[in-house]
């Protein structure tokens, strides 16, 4: 037995599943992040792509659809 930061116990078999865990964990965190990544590049490329009169149109500047493709909605 040994103890977690938490200071609870934690048996060496569940010591032994949380580092074997961890790689697995750690890349599905960075493709996670990737694919977030590529999520925004491609609303940036949609909203780039709408033309000067579009974005008046709709209230908006060049300088808007940074932060639209962004911000975190939850």
């Amino acid at each position: 037995m040994s103890l977690r930061p938490d200071n609870t116990l934690i048996s060496n078999r569940e010591m032994l599943l949380a580092l074997l865990a961890a790689p697995f964990l750690a890349i599905g965190a960075a493709l996670q992040s990737i694919a977030l990544n590529t999520a925004h590049a491609q609303t940036l490329r949609e909203l780039a792509a709408i033309s000067d009169e579009e974005l008046q149109a709709r209230g908006l500047t060049r300088a808007d659809i940074v932060s639209m493709a962004f911000r975190h909605d939850g």
